[in-house]
């Protein structure tokens, strides 16, 4: 890569202040591109290791046009936390740099991903990823049905919001989160497939 396409952002930019490595990549994700408005962000590895507050600057190329910039953020937590590496946001105050339709638009994202895995662990851990998303969701409502306006950053989820309320409706969002398994047991599985690939061939019996 050479620096020609490189889009630095202002020295006065604040950085990404996401609360763990996992929701920063999930901004990432519904971050489009400055050039052509598409991606994905391709970057290379990450320091998932920095203390807390520590700030990182991340070189990334667009997948679709090539374009490329430097991202800056922070965690507020050390990943894995509760050594969980999925774990979003552990607590129960809503994302600051995802508002609630780019939390849906990725928990749709995630369960398509789901269903094109070739592996029954892949289908596990993304229907895991996609249930945490909606969780995050869920964290944007007060005491109402309907979300508040602040639960809308981006003004594309603000229009949709606008134009059709019935789809935030808080029930269906638990409707939908009441057709998946817990989040307890979906953990559990992934955990579990992590330790069975993890365990030589003689050890298949091994509880």
């Amino acid at each position: 890569m050479d620096d020609a396409g490189l889009e630095s952002p202002s020295p006065a930019t604040e950085p990404i202040r996401a609360r763990t490595l996992n929701e920063w990549r999930y901004r990432l994700m519904v971050t489009p591109c400055p050039r052509c408005g598409k991606g994905p962000w391709e970057t290379g590895p990450v320091n998932g290791s920095r203390p807390p507050g520590q700030e990182q600057v991340v070189r990334a190329r667009c997948g679709h046009c090539g374009g490329e910039t430097e991202f800056r953020f922070t965690c507020e937590f050390a990943s894995p936390v509760d050594g969980d590496p999925e774990v979003i946001n552990p607590v129960d105050e809503p994302s600051r740099i995802i508002d609630l339709g780019q939390w849906l638009s990725l928990f749709y994202l995630m369960i398509e991903s789901a269903a094109s895995e070739r592996s029954k662990p892949g289908t596990r851990r993304q229907g895991y990823r996609a249930s945490l998303c909606l969780a995050e969701a869920l964290k944007f409502y007060g005491d109402g049905e309907l979300p508040p306006a602040p639960a809308f950053f981006a003004e594309h989820g603000a229009a949709i919001f606008r134009e059709h309320p019935e789809n935030f409706a808080r029930q269906r969002l638990r409707d939908m989160q009441a057709k998946l398994p817990s989040l307890n047991v979906m953990q559990r599985r992934v955990e579990r497939d992590e330790q069975t690939a993890g365990r030589r061939w003689w050890q298949f019996w091994r509880r």
